[in-house]
């Protein structure tokens, strides 16, 4: 399969937590790190982007001008929220779908924010994000 074919197999994991969206292939090509594939999900003022080489990677989502990256998609609602549990997204496998089964679980646990809340809601993590930047470097290890 090539990199389109992966995504969009992929992307049909996640059509069943994502009611209502549409998902199009936005982009194709070599690039300097290997053939990529690039593509979304859309509904009215959301996106769910998605990039993908060797493996899945990039995912960012936007709710009208605001945007997160999965990882802090996932920090702000554990700490927001008080939704337990570790994320399953990325993962680690040899299949390249089964990075696609990870984030699907992470959207089930995570993301009703992004799916179905207010654009306030969404608001609400991005100003959490910015007032709690990830720690970087030796400052980040537990």
């Amino acid at each position: 399969m090539n990199q389109v074919e992966v995504l969009e197999r992929g992307a049909g994991e996640l059509i069943e937590v994502l009611p209502g969206f549409d998902f199009t292939v936005t982009g194709t090509g070599p690039s300097s790190g290997g053939p990529f594939a690039s593509g979304e999900y859309r509904r009215d003022d959301r996106r769910l982007e998605l990039h993908l080489r060797d493996s899945l990677g990039l995912v960012a989502y936007h709710v009208g001008e605001q945007s997160l990256v999965h990882e802090d998609l996932v920090r702000a609602v554990r700490a927001v929220r008080g939704v337990a549990g570790e994320p399953e997204y990325p993962g680690f496998s040899q299949n390249v779908l089964e990075a696609f089964r990870h984030l699907r679980a992470d959207l089930e646990r995570f993301g009703s924010v992004f799916v179905s809340d207010s654009i306030e809601d969404f608001r609400a993590l991005k100003r959490w994000t910015e007032d709690n930047p990830k720690e970087k470097g030796f400052a980040a290890l537990p």
